[in-house]
């Protein structure tokens, strides 16, 4: 988590560096170097918000049994790649410019004249500014729709909230910032008010940025520390004295069942007493509870923040062999015992039964008389 906030950092201080350049008088060098810090650090900052709205979205959208972990490494991966392009457009937009400077005399200053009539020098906008000013906006568009998407996701510190709040931001104070300088500040603002207007755009956003992201932050970790700080303070408190003098035997008194006469009745006790006592049992049960589970439990990192051992993976196509194999094991079984019956009289399952004797004891006959 606090590299890719590192890399927000890093993106609003180059972000910063855009008014320290504009606090000189303008030049060519300045006039090149002036966009390459603005959007070098606009997709360090913003690109990776958009990076960490994107991981929420993809850990809240998944759908199977084993969750889909992007670790900030590949989030660098991405980050990384959105630098290259960004570089390979800024060198493209340079190159084409010194190209210019050198074979046609193209300058990058202008002069322009304030209501007053002051002159002045100023930068030159040219159509890649329109194009690369349009496609931050574009940018930003995709993260509010990122952030919109995931708007049902649980994260810690209400993460996702103050993302979405920072990238919003941005994208609507340079919209309305773009828009009133190309149509009226570009030609007629004095330079001093011109410097003034970007230092305040920046201090609403890139400034607001940084508080709405790192804040919430240091304040949840405060109130953690503090919370935990009271419990355990509480805990040792309350488990290092012994039991109330409520629960103590009186002189001649045996505490048994409460078929005893002379035993201690809750109703002779105070609830307060009775309420604090419980309360200690409670916390050392809880206590108890959470070292027993942990205590040797493969399913729980032992270490901090670790990741769970990797699954058993198995092939499919070894478990169909397997079972076929079984399954013609099995019908030969079943052919063999067939043959060894093969007549009912043979086997005593048959329908028809065993095949026995049965004695019908010596015959009678009638005798018959002679005929004649």
């Amino acid at each position: 988590m606090w590299t890719i906030m590192e890399m927000i950092l890093i993106g609003s201080m180059i972000l910063y560096g855009t008014i320290i350049i504009r606090a000189f008088n303008p030049s060519t060098t300045l006039c090149l170097i002036e966009p390459w810090c603005r959007e070098i650090g606009f997709v360090l900052c913003y690109g990776a918000i958009i990076l960490k709205l994107y991981r929420i979205l993809i850990e809240f959208r998944t759908r199977k049994a084993r969750r889909w972990v992007i670790r900030d490494k590949d989030l660098l991966k991405y980050l990384l790649g959105m630098v290259i392009v960004v570089f390979g457009y800024m060198a493209a937009w340079t190159v084409t410019n010194l190209d210019l400077i050198q074979k046609e005399n193209y300058s990058m200053l202008t002069t322009r004249r304030t209501a007053e009539g002051v002159e002045f020098k100023a930068c030159k906008a040219a159509w890649w500014d329109y194009v690369t000013e349009t496609s931050e906006i574009l940018i930003l568009i995709f993260g509010i729709h990122l952030s919109y998407a995931s708007r049902n996701a649980t994260t810690q510190f209400r993460e996702r909230c103050f993302l979405c709040i920072s990238i919003s931001t941005e994208a609507l104070i340079s919209a309305v910032f773009y828009m009133l300088r190309y149509f009226y500040w570009e030609t007629s603002m004095h330079p001093d008010t011109s410097f003034v207007a970007n230092f305040v755009r920046c201090q609403l956003t890139t400034t607001v940025v940084l508080v709405l992201l790192f804040a919430p932050k240091w304040w949840y970790q405060k109130v953690q520390i503090n919370k935990g700080r009271v419990s355990r303070n509480y805990l040792m408190q309350e488990s290092g004295r012994g039991p109330l003098e409520a629960f103590k035997p009186q002189d001649g008194v045996v505490a048994t069942n409460s078929d005893v006469e002379g035993e201690i009745s809750l109703a002779d006790m105070n609830p307060e007493d009775i309420r604090l006592e419980l309360k200690r049992l409670y916390i050392q049960l809880e206590v108890l509870k959470n070292k027993t589970i942990r205590f040797d439990n493969p399913h729980i990192s032992k270490r901090r923040g670790g990741r769970k051992i990797a699954q058993r993976r198995f092939s499919l196509q070894t478990l169909r062999q397997q079972t076929h194999r079984l399954s013609s094991r099995h019908t030969e079984i079943e052919v063999t015992e067939a043959e060894a019956s093969r007549t009912p009289e043979d086997s005593v399952c048959s329908v028809e039964g065993p095949s026995i004797v049965i004695n019908d004891g010596p015959s009678e006959t009638t005798p018959r008389k002679n005929q004649k």
